[in-house]
């Protein structure tokens, strides 16, 4: 057909030649006349068409400008058949026939239809279908086919094509078009140019074979832009996979490799992954910059990882100096590198000082009494980040005060920086009543001759009155003596300094130095006393001390060799080393929903370094958090503990209420194992407000201690073996950010054959 529609062209050339040939072959017995005037011309006599078929004549004389009636006009003849020509539906036209009459000139005007379109046909299309782009043309079956309508049809699909992402490929997305004898029109269609070789430029980072695995767009098939936004997608999956950030991305077909003849082309994917290009700390008032930034693990110049960012939050969070940290993620700095962005980390700073003045009361067998207390904490001194608190406590039962500083980066260094220190100075003086519970006769070795005498209340007045007649012990077993209470008083002065040398971003080594002055006494009313004696740090019967004068006895009233007797009231000096290891990622430090909190300590005391005592205790505490559903948190907690030598009672494993939930007892030993448990569902959407599911098992034994008989010779209690303790609960856990408080907790809980509630600050583990 394109050959038809150039002769058809051609034969426009030459039609004034034709006409002027034709028209004195009409005249051919009258002499040459000379060149007419348009008042000599001779007049049209009559118009008409022929060789149409289906187009009427009415319909092709509409664009005729030569009429009946009016002089014969060469140029307008031609202009005419250009008219015809231009209504699309003819082939060819042969010469118009021109014939004189009497009157004048008859024209006769020549056409060649078009087929009628019988059917039409597509090839090519493997992306759109052939009704779509039936829907897109105005040529249908049953009309002759016209060339002005179907050159707007082809400029229609090759709109549609551009449209999906095809555009810019090529001239015409028709690339070869036929209409047979029978009316088939058939379309070839060329969707776009197929890629011959696909290539990365830019920084990728991943390889070529990796990044073309998860292209959509494969080596042999069309390339559009629906596949390179596909594509991208796909790309931006592959490197979230990764734990990377697409930070600029690119494509395109190379100008240079197009073959039109072949249709194929290169493919050029220009990816460059994300870059830090600046890190800038907005919203600090007091804070210095450089307490955020030595925080930050991204730094200019580093490839950004969702890994990196998430870490850098956790850190900011966990300081504890801000009530709302965000990332704001700008383009920049510099515009001609898109892939770089500069991170924007804007914090809302919280109060990070505390004063407290106030005042309580706690009465019954277990209670303190009146209490006052005045303490005053600072976590982020001038904006450093060191920390100091100072805290007093007086009452009837309790007098306390310590004066602790923290400094977590010592230096400005990177050397430097990666050591901390903290020290404290401490004195304690703490009287606590305990349950008290049968011994047999057994356990004491020989009668206690000295004794507190009994106050009207039934705690030890601290005078001396009868010998013991009843063995007691403080750990529990199931004798428990109702009424009777042990008034149990520490006294410790000290100090305690701690280094700590960072080794990752995660894991930190720690050596500790431990020195100070204790003593313990236990006041029982008469006629009771401690059972029990060691042959380890025995104390004369009554002993005079800074304290106070008491009276002697075990300090459990237990005989075991594994447990030193410092219940004398004699003060006692304990020198002791810690070396540690611990490493930490959990999210959030306060309320973690993924992560890790390890530790694995060890302290010895020596008489080489001036200790009265020699023992070690080896602790393993670590606890697992994993995310579940949708915002809860499981989370697992395992400690083992164990000692050797003869420690003092302030180092053995204590077992309280706030390990195990369901018992209001306490229990001590020399060796500990606990597992616990807890679901964590939260009900606020900031997770300030939580109720928690929860589990508690622990085991305890003290070694070497001799076992608790009746007075039949049957073992009522053997604390030498594990005894195990069991309790399940649910607890509420909640936040006073206003005061400063986080994860206040509240547990109810159910162990063996008891209840009991148990109140704390912070989570359980």
């Amino acid at each position: 057909m394109n050959s038809r529609l150039g002769r058809a062209g051609r034969r426009l050339v030459t039609l004034a030649a034709l006409v002027t040939f034709l028209f004195p072959l009409a005249t051919m017995a009258a002499p040459a006349p000379a060149p007419p005037s348009a008042s000599s011309a001779p007049l049209v006599v009559s118009v008409d068409v022929s060789g149409n078929a289906h187009v009427p004549s009415d319909r092709i004389l509409s664009v005729v400008r030569t009429k009946v009636g009016q002089p014969f006009d060469e140029k307008t003849v031609r202009e005419d058949i250009q008219a015809i020509f231009d209504l699309g539906y003819f082939a060819d036209q042969v010469p118009p026939l021109i014939r004189q009459r009497p009157e004048g000139v008859a024209v006769t005007f020549r056409v060649v239809e078009n087929p009628v379109i019988q059917r039409i046909t597509f090839s090519g299309n493997d992306h759109v279908s052939s009704d779509t782009l039936l829907a897109l043309m105005d040529t249908s079956v049953g009309q002759v086919l016209n060339t002005s309508t179907f050159h707007q049809d082809v400029l229609k699909i090759n709109s549609y094509y551009d449209k999906i992402g095809y555009g810019g490929q090529l001239p015409s997305h028709v690339s070869a078009l036929n209409i047979s004898k029978d009316g088939v029109l058939s379309l070839s269609i060329r969707e776009g140019l197929t890629v011959n070789h696909i290539k990365f430029t830019g920084m990728p980072l991943l390889s070529p074979d990796l990044l073309k695995k998860a292209l959509v767009t494969k080596e042999g098939q069309p390339y559009s832009e629906d596949t390179r936004d596909k594509d991208f997608e796909a790309l931006k999956k592959l490197y979230e996979k990764y734990d990377l950030s697409i930070g600029d991305f690119e494509a395109g077909i190379d100008p240079s490799s197009v073959n039109t003849d072949k249709g194929t082309a290169d493919l050029i994917y220009s990816i460059h992954v994300a870059v830090v290009g600046a890190v800038q700390i907005t919203g600090n008032t007091k804070t210095k910059d450089e307490v955020v930034r030595r925080q930050l693990r991204l730094r200019p110049g580093m490839i950004i990882t969702q890994g990196l960012l998430h870490r850098d939050y956790d850190r900011l969070n966990n300081l504890g100096f801000f009530e709302k940290v965000e990332l704001n993620a700008k383009p920049g700095p510099d515009p001609k590198k898109p892939w770089e962005s500069t991170l924007d980390w804007n914090v809302k700073e919280q109060r990070t000082g505390t004063a407290q003045i106030g005042a309580g009361y706690s009465g019954g067998p277990n209670g303190q009494g009146l209490t006052g207390t005045l303490s005053y904490s600072e976590n982020n001194i001038n904006g450093t980040g060191n920390g100091a608190s100072l805290r007093f406590e007086n009452g009837a039962r309790v007098s306390d005060a310590s004066l602790q500083f923290t400094i977590p980066y010592l230096g400005h260094t990177a050397a430097s920086q990666k050591y901390s220190l903290a020290t404290t100075l401490f004195t304690q003086n703490l009287n606590n009543f305990y349950q008290v519970y049968g011994a047999s006769t057994t356990q004491a070795v020989a009668p206690n001759p000295i004794v507190s005498t009994p106050s009207p209340g039934g705690a030890a007045s601290g005078s001396t009155g009868s010998a013991g007649t009843i063995p007691v012990v403080l750990t529990p077993n199931s004798d428990l003596l109702s009424g009777v209470a042990a008034n149990y008083a520490n006294r410790s002065t000290g100090l305690s300094l701690n280094v700590g040398r960072r080794m990752t971003d995660y894991v930190t080594l720690s050596a500790g130095l431990n020195i100070q002055r204790l003593a313990t006494s236990v006041d029982l009313p008469a006629p009771y006393f401690l059972a029990g004696t060691t042959t380890l740090l025995t104390a004369p019967l009554q002993t005079s001390s800074p304290f106070g004068t008491t009276t002697a006895g075990s300090t459990l009233g237990i005989t075991a060799s594994s447990i030193a007797n410092t219940a004398s009231g004699q003060a006692f000096n304990l020198h002791s080393v810690t070396l540690g290891i611990a490493s930490d990622t959990r999210d959030d430090i306060f309320n973690p929903r993924r992560g890790s909190n390890l530790s694995l300590t060890q302290e010895v005391s020596a008489k080489g370094l001036g200790s009265q005592f020699s023992y070690t205790v080896t602790t393993f505490d670590g606890s697992k958090f994993f995310p579940m559903l949708k915002n809860s948190t499981l989370g697992f907690h395992a400690l083992v503990g164990e000692t050797t030598g003869a420690v003092p009672p302030s180092k053995l494993f204590v077992f309280s209420d706030q390990q195990l939930r369901g018992y209001s007892q306490v229990f001590y030993g020399t060796e500990a194992l606990l597992l616990q448990s807890e679901l964590r569902f939260p009900l606020s959407p900031d997770r300030s407000f939580n109720v928690a599911v929860f589990g508690d098992y622990g085991s305890l034994r003290i070694r070497g201690a001799d076992p608790i008989v009746d007075t039949f010779g049957n073992i009522v209690v053997d604390y030498n073996k594990w005894l195990y303790h069991g309790d399940v609960g649910v607890g509420l856990r909640f936040d006073v950010k206003q005061l400063g408080f986080r994860s206040i907790r509240l547990d109810f809980a159910r162990g063996k054959g008891t209840t009991h509630t148990s109140f704390g600050i912070g989570q359980s583990f």
